[in-house]
């Protein structure tokens, strides 16, 4: 087929919280001018049209170790790398691709070859020209021994790339893959420049300056994990028609985003007015930006796959299904997602992200609380005794299980929630739940040594392929994460259906057939729908939001008022 379509954290004792969600979890409501909304579309505040010029200073939590949008996968880098770097496709939230640096695209009838036709007359930020060229070395690049792309996956099947022609060139893949569109659509594929790709090693690791792309920003200074320095580029032309509505260059002369790793910090520089957008706010902090303050405050949901927990069913006790549905079953999740977020955070409504078309919400539909339910399955389970603290065991060994969660992970308040959840579960069904927080070295070694029964996790993108995967299969070169173990062959077989093609309604269907697989086997309790969020004074306009991941698209449609 040929397409040329156009294109928080809330601070709260552990002996309170575990207070109030006994008693019944009631939270403050939380007012907020925030929207869940697909529609791309710009936060209204400031002047009430666009402004030339100015600086502005956008306060983050995400440290970036580098800028080289290949060997950077944090999902919260892709709002900063798109002010630099633009992909080949753009990714819709229906789930489609329009044309973006490539003018068109083309997809076989079997799927294993992808023809790109790139737009002419774009050239990179160093004045190289963009080509097929620059395109074949791009790739020769991310497929070389050594160099490591943040989305290996998007590379897994494919065999080979030529060009056809200066503006054309041919991708083969070994299967139907349709995370390889998505890849194109990604910062991971996005073309550097030639010249750039020559670059010393520790250039090319670290980005910044020498690095050039294709984007409405240029990189003019760069600290790693502090600081990101940008410059418009007034010659640029190429933004998705769908967001940038046949706009150019951006307005704004220059954006720098500062990393303040503490909410409070990142808080109270906007309030002082040390940055003029601050991302990632604290579910206690939202009322301090609502209607009227000053401020303007926009959240929306994160595509992928929910804040959930996965279940370990390779070991006792998870893998006896009963008390893997006793422990879902056994406490009322929504009265503690009230209590820690106050309306800040919503309850996850599927194991699918309700960002984009691939969630079902009916597949939770067995997963209502029932606690009477629940303490009979343990009893059933052999979990027939109590120890003084009210906790069941069986053969003189407790209930417990552990999730063991690295530190740089917890955010958003997920200790707090996880230890309301802890509670929960002790009073009502007598589950002995360890949230145990450890550093990425002792994470990774306990990972390894099959030492955790709950492995939580939060997968953040335009398309749930990507996590389903990751959190999963069976197959080693796909289900990096997949820490529950589940090695099933009705949900890998699942997994290859809803990729191996590029027929969107079939893949609806086939991850309406996973989520319910999953659900019925008590593999997975989503917890709660993930999200960006951010502040800003009411000078600034123009914020604009991708409708498919759900995050900024970066700075380029944004204006400060002077």
């Amino acid at each position: 087929m040929t397409n040329t379509a156009a294109p928080t954290t809330l601070s709260i004792t552990r002996r309170g919280l575990v207070a109030m969600v006994l008693a019944g979890g009631a939270g403050m409501a939380l007012a907020s001018c925030s929207s869940n909304g697909g529609a791309a579309g710009a936060q209204a505040a400031g002047s009430a049209s666009p402004v030339q010029g100015g600086t502005l200073y956008w306060g983050v939590e995400t440290a970036l170790p580098t800028v080289n949008p290949h060997l950077n996968g944090q999902d919260k880098a892709t709002p900063i790398l798109r002010n630099v770097f633009d992909s080949y496709l753009y990714r819709q939230e229906s789930g489609e691709y329009a044309p973006w640096l490539a003018s068109s695209y083309d997809v076989s009838s079997d799927g294993t070859t992808v023809t790109l036709t790139l737009r002419s007359a774009v050239t990179f930020s160093d004045g190289q020209p963009f080509n097929a060229d620059a395109v074949i070395a791009n790739f020769t690049k991310l497929t070389s021994k050594g160099y490591l792309s943040s989305i290996p996956s998007g590379l897994q099947f494919l065999t080979s790339f030529a060009k056809l022609a200066d503006d054309k060139v041919q991708f083969t893949l070994s299967k139907p893959d349709t995370l390889f569109l998505l890849y194109l659509s990604t910062p991971a594929s996005t073309p550097l420049s030639p010249a750039s790709l020559t670059k010393a090693q520790t250039v090319l690791e670290s980005g910044g300056p020498e690095v050039a792309g294709i984007g409405p920003f240029v990189i003019t200074a760069f600290t790693p994990k502090s600081e990101l320095d940008l410059a418009r580029r007034p010659d640029y032309a190429w933004a998705p028609q769908a967001l940038a509505g046949g706009e150019k260059a951006a307005y704004l002369d220059k954006v720098i985003y500062r990393t303040f790793v503490e909410g409070s910090t990142r808080t109270g520089a906007l309030q002082q007015d040390q940055v003029q957008v601050a991302s990632d706010i604290q579910p206690l902090d939202v009322a301090s930006f609502s209607k009227g303050s000053g401020f303007a405050y926009e959240r929306e949901y994160v595509g992928g796959l929910p804040y959930s927990l996965y279940l370990n069913v390779s070991k006792a006790p998870f893998d006896d299904v009963r008390v893997r549905k006793a422990f879902i079953k056994g406490f009322d999740l929504a009265p503690i997602i009230q209590s820690i977020y106050a309306g800040a955070f919503d309850q996850a409504k599927a194991p699918i992200s309700t960002k984009g078309p691939f969630a079902d919400p009916s597949s939770l539909s067995g997963y209502a609380v029932d606690i009477d339910a629940a303490n009979k399955l343990l009893d059933e389970a052999g979990w027939t005794q109590r120890n003084a603290d009210g906790l069941r065991s069986k053969d003189g060994k407790v209930l417990t299980v552990r999730a063991v969660s690295s530190s740089d992970f917890v955010r958003e308040s997920r200790d707090q929630l996880n230890i309301a959840i802890a509670a929960a579960l002790k009073q009502n069904v007598g589950i002995d739940y360890q949230f145990q927080i450890v550093d990425s070295g002792t994470e990774s070694v306990r990972a390894k040594a099959n030492d955790y029964e709950i492995f939580d996790n939060s997968y953040g993108g335009a398309d749930p392929g990507v996590g389903l995967d990751l959190l999963y299969s069976s197959d080693p070169t796909r289900g990096f994460i997949a820490r529950g173990k589940y090695h099933n062959p009705d949900l890998d077989a699942l997994l290859d259906k809803g990729r191996f093609t590029n027929d969107l309604a079939a893949r609806k269907e086939t991850y309406k057939d996973l989520q319910k697989l999953v659900t019925d086997n008590f593999y997975v309790l989503p917890l709660y729908q993930t999200q960006d969020n951010l502040a800003s004074v009411s000078r600034v306009g123009g914020i604009t939001i991708d409708p498919a991941p759900g995050q900024p698209f970066g700075a380029s449609r944004v204006w400060l008022a002077q």
